[in-house]
C-alpha cells in the first residue's frame, strides 16, 4: 500500500507530461523528402488565419474556429496526382485522405481547414468521452457546401501530423481486387468505402495503419463468423449487437454509408474471404 500510491502518482505525472509534450510539439507536415513543423503559437499568428463556422459532427453542433486552409500548410510539398495525405493524431488514429481534396479544394463542395486551438480560449471537452480533453490543439475540419459529402473519418481531431504518401492500394496491394472484376462491380465500390471509412481503425490481414479495432482479415473475416444481417446491424449500431470495454466504434447510419454501399463493403469482404 505504501508503494502503490507513489507509483500511481508517478504514472499519472508521466501520462500528463506525455500529453503536454504531444500538444506542445506542434503539427508536423511532410512529403517523401522534407519535413517541417508548425508551432501552435506560430499558426495562431499566421495572417491567413480566419474564422470558419461549420456544422461540426464531432462536437455535434455549430462551431466557429480560428483556422487556416489546409492547402496553405501543404504548399511547397511534392504531391503527385494520385498521392494521399496521411493524417495522424496523438491517440494513434490514422486516416489517408486523397491529396486532391486538401491541395485543390472546391469551394462549391468541400474545403479543408486546420483549426488551431487558442490556449487563451480553449475548445470545450469532446462529448461522450471519459477523458475531459478537447479536439485540439489541431483539428482537420471541413466546410461543406449544401449537399456536399465527405467521409466522416476525414475529420481528424488531436491532429499531430500530415504526411504525403502513396495511395493505399500502392502501399497495401493486398487490399486490391483482381483485374477480372468489372469496374462497375459492387466489390470495387466496397473496397473504396473500406478505404474511406474502415481502414482508419481496422487493418486487413495486417495491411493498413489502423489499430483502434480488430483486423478484418485475420484470423477470420467477419463474413465467416457473423450472419450478414448481424454484420449489417453491427456496422449500423455496434452497441445494439454487443458491448465491450473501451468500445470506440461509431455507428454508420445511411447518411454516412448508404444501404447500397453497406452491401458493397460486405461484398468486398466476402470476395476477400474466398482468397485464402
Amino acid at each position: 500500500m505504501t508503494l502503490r500510491a507513489p507509483l500511481l502518482l508517478l504514472v499519472g505525472v508521466a501520462f500528463l507530461a506525455l500529453e503536454a509534450y504531444a500538444q506542445s510539439s506542434g503539427l508536423t507536415v511532410s512529403d517523401h523528402d522534407a519535413t517541417k513543423t508548425f508551432r501552435q503559437q506560430d499558426l495562431l499568428s499566421n495572417p491567413a488565419l480566419r474564422n470558419v463556422t461549420i456544422a461540426d459532427p464531432v462536437y455535434q453542433r455549430s462551431m466557429t474556429y480560428r483556422a487556416l486552409p489546409a492547402a496553405d500548410l501543404l504548399k511547397g510539398l511534392k504531391i503527385g496526382t494520385d498521392d494521399y495525405v496521411q493524417a495522424r493524431a496523438t491517440d494513434n488514429y490514422s486516416i489517408g485522405i486523397p491529396a486532391r481534396l486538401l491541395v485543390a479544394p472546391a469551394p462549391t463542395s468541400a474545403e479543408a481547414y486546420i483549426a488551431v486551438e487558442d490556449p487563451a480560449a480553449p475548445w470545450p471537452p469532446l462529448p461522450n468521452r471519459a477523458e475531459r480533453s478537447s479536439a485540439g490543439p489541431f483539428f482537420l475540419i471541413w466546410r461543406l457546401a449544401p449537399g456536399a459529402r465527405i467521409s466522416s473519418e476525414y475529420w481528424a481531431y488531436k491532429l499531430a501530423a500530415l504526411a504525403v504518401t502513396d495511395g493505399p492500394l500502392k502501399r497495401w496491394p493486398g487490399l486490391a481486387v483482381g483485374a477480372d472484376i468489372p469496374a462497375t462491380d459492387p466489390i470495387r465500390t466496397g473496397l473504396d468505402r473500406y478505404v474511406e471509412l474502415c481502414i482508419a481503425c481496422h487493418r486487413f490481414k495486417g495491411e493498413g495503419e489502423g489499430d483502434q479495432g480488430p483486423d478484418l482479415g485475420q484470423p477470420l473475416n467477419p463474413v465467416e463468423y457473423l450472419k450478414i444481417p448481424a454484420l449489417k446491424q453491427l456496422i449500423r449500431s455496434p452497441s445494439s449487437v454487443r458491448k465491450w470495454p473501451e468500445q470506440k466504434m461509431p455507428g454508420f447510419d445511411a447518411s454516412k454509408l448508404s444501404d447500397a454501399d453497406l452491401d458493397a463493403v460486405i461484398a468486398w469482404l466476402a470476395y476477400k474471404a474466398q482468397q485464402h
